[in-house]
């Protein structure tokens, strides 16, 4: 059985309605929490979406030909400072996810960020998304993220409701 059509497209495509992760830039502008740590190798992003994790690497590291040749929703993403701007690069991005939502791309999709601190206790992220095969022109959107107080700062476990993804294989 087919799940029932949503504005702005089908539930079949929807990653978010058959308990699948977002997938970049998508993951960025979720209406969940986020926690965001950093050491002096990386900065990690955990989700209260599904869980989910994203690793931005500091340390000059570049990807593996393993790494191309498995993508994955988050990707691989690699970053460094600009004075106070974290600018990161992903890529090895899996087709299986969609650039807002609802736009598919191919396997050369390409993410570029720019984060900064814009006002205490907001983040701005400048996203950029090439891909010359699916976009005529780069897709751009700005996000913008508020630190969360107590007791809203704790990330809560995500469950997806049992029976909802539906196999569309």
């Amino acid at each position: 059985m087919m799940a029932a059509s949503r504005i702005g497209g089908s539930y079949e495509y929807d990653n978010i309605a058959n308990c699948l992760p977002p997938g970049m830039p998508a993951m960025m502008g979720m209406a969940y929490g986020m926690e965001v740590m950093q050491d002096e190798q990386k900065i990690t992003f955990f989700s209260e979406h599904q869980d989910a994790l994203r690793r931005v690497y500091l340390d000059g590291r570049q990807p593996s030909q393993r790494v191309l040749n498995d993508p994955t929703y988050a990707g691989y993403s690699t970053g460094h400072w600009e004075g106070d701007t974290l600018v990161v690069d992903t890529v090895a991005l899996t087709t299986k996810s969609f650039i807002d939502g609802s736009s598919p791309h191919s396997d050369k999709m390409t993410v570029h960020e720019r984060i900064r601190i814009v006002e205490p206790g907001v983040l701005e992220n400048r996203i950029t998304v090439n891909d010359a095969e699916a976009l005529t022109e780069p897709w751009q959107t700005v996000r913008r993220y508020r630190k969360a107080a107590p007791p809203n700062d704790e990330l809560r476990e995500f469950a997806c409701a049992e029976g909802l993804r539906e196999e569309l294989r």
